[in-house]
């Protein structure tokens, strides 16, 4: 017994003992792992190009361009509308958002593991707390004051309410479950969240009222109320839409008020209908695919390009016949419920990992390394660039002098994504080449850790 507590191990520290704690202080520059600041700037910019129909002017459909002041699909760039919605349906559309979700909850395994090394476990909760506390509340301020489309709180809340005790399960657990409650809850949340049950219905009301109609046979009370309901939409929308329009081009203090009770709306409809599950799934898979080292590109070649093409697979056609039949009934409520709401978060999902995977082969590879490090400089800066886009989109289009809010055709609307990932790739680059992060990276760490983070590089 006296041998085995007298054997010393590194540095000669019995074995017995145990290890030094040190003080928990962020990730060095050093420490960290590159696949995830690529990833997270990869998705930092894809998520633009969908944010900015929200950004740009009124829409009747989440990210389905209905409703527009100019509409899409009419005229000669009517055929380059359809490709450009399902260009980003196939590829961005809910897979950004996921792929930011799932680094949140590798970035969770990351952080605590760390600290427990680094400090013992009495620290992680407290450290844990403070961080996603914070976050929250620059999730707060960024909808109610900024952009109503915010995503922060969501992710403070879920951390905070469910996310820790799940830190410590195994990788195929946390897959597991997390895809089962992406799927299914997911599925359940975002059909409640836009009322499907309620819109198809009525649209098979209403179809049927049309069908009396053309044959000239009698109409029940609710087919008559059906055909005056949608007659009273169809006159009124022009004077809705130009109504949308002209409040999005208010000034900031007179939309303020609007913004922060959109805002507040937002997430409890978001919470009360289930679509947070979506959300918290994402973060699960993450944890576990971060855990068996998909997300730090530690695993085969054959295992991203095999994720890449069943995912892929999935998605691709999922997305383009949701979008033709939709397509083919008007871009209706009831069709974009049945062909592109109600199989959401499955092509969501697939397409998530396939583009990951397709990400971390491309950095596996050692091709595109100007294009990877250039990603790598805004995932270290997302939160600030996350904020900054809010700021320039919402003084571009609502609160500047141009207010562009309403003015631009679908297509035209990338002219402006394609303007921002300049700006973002070029500016990210050039701060943390005399800065150790991004300002309000740097600002969330110090209030995190109590403690005054170092900010300039010194040579």
């Amino acid at each position: 017994m006296d041998d085995e507590a007298g054997r010393a191990g590194p540095a000669g520290r019995p074995l017995d003992q145990a290890p030094p704690r040190s003080a928990p202080t962020p990730v060095e520059h050093s420490s960290r792992v590159a696949t995830l600041d690529v990833l997270r700037g990869f998705a930092l910019l894809g998520i633009l190009a969908v944010n900015v129909e929200s950004f740009s002017g009124p829409e009747s459909m989440h990210d389905i361009p209905v409703g527009m002041v100019r509409p899409a699909f009419v005229g000669w760039h009517a055929h380059l509308d359809i490709a450009i919605l399902v260009i980003k349906w196939a590829f961005v559309e809910g897979k950004m958002r996921a792929m930011f979700g799932m680094l949140f909850g590798a970035g969770v395994v990351l952080l605590t593991d760390r600290i427990e090394q680094r400090a013992g476990a009495g620290e992680v909760a407290n450290i844990y707390v403070r961080r996603n506390m914070w976050l929250g509340l620059f999730g707060l301020i960024h909808g109610t004051l900024i952009w109503e489309g915010d995503i922060l709180l969501q992710y403070a809340l879920c951390a905070l309410l469910f996310l820790y005790p799940f830190r410590r399960l195994a990788a195929r657990k946390l897959i597991g479950i997390g895809m089962a409650i992406w799927i299914i809850g997911g599925t359940y949340g975002v059909l409640n969240f836009f009322d499907a049950s309620r819109v198809i219905a009525q649209a098979q009301v209403l179809a049927s009222a049309q069908m009396v109609q053309r044959v000239g046979a009698t109409l029940t009370p609710a087919q008559h109320a059906a055909l005056a309901n949608e007659l009273a939409i169809s006159r009124a929308k022009p004077a809705a839409i130009a109504a949308a329009a002209q409040a999005g081009r208010r000034d900031y203090l007179d939309s303020l008020a609007d913004r922060a009770d959109s805002d507040v709306s937002f997430i409890y409809h978001v919470f009360r209908c289930g679509w947070i599950a979506e959300v918290f799934g994402c973060m699960l898979v993450g944890m576990g695919l971060f855990r068996c080292g998909f997300l730090s590109g530690r695993l085969s070649s054959r295992t991203y390009v095999l994720t890449a093409v069943i995912g892929y697979a999935v998605a691709w056609p999922t997305v383009i016949i949701g979008i033709w039949q939709t397509k083919l009934d008007g871009f209706s409520d009831a069709a974009a419920m049945r062909w592109m709401w109600a199989p959401y978060d499955v092509e969501q999902a697939a397409g998530t990992l396939a583009n990951a995977a397709i990400v971390i082969l491309i950095i596996k590879s050692g091709s595109l390394r100007t294009l990877t490090g250039a990603l790598q400089y805004v995932g270290r800066t997302a939160l600030s660039n996350y904020i900054a886009t809010s700021v320039f989109c919402q003084v571009l289009f609502c609160w500047g002098p141009l207010k562009l809010f309403g003015t631009l055709q679908y297509y035209q609307e990338l002219y402006v994504v394609l303007a921002f990932w300049s700006l973002s790739l070029v500016t990210s680059s050039v701060w943390l080449q005399h800065f150790t992060y991004g300002p309000l990276e740097w600002l969330w760490r110090s209030l995190t850790y109590a403690k005054r983070q170092p900010f300039k590089i010194i040579a």
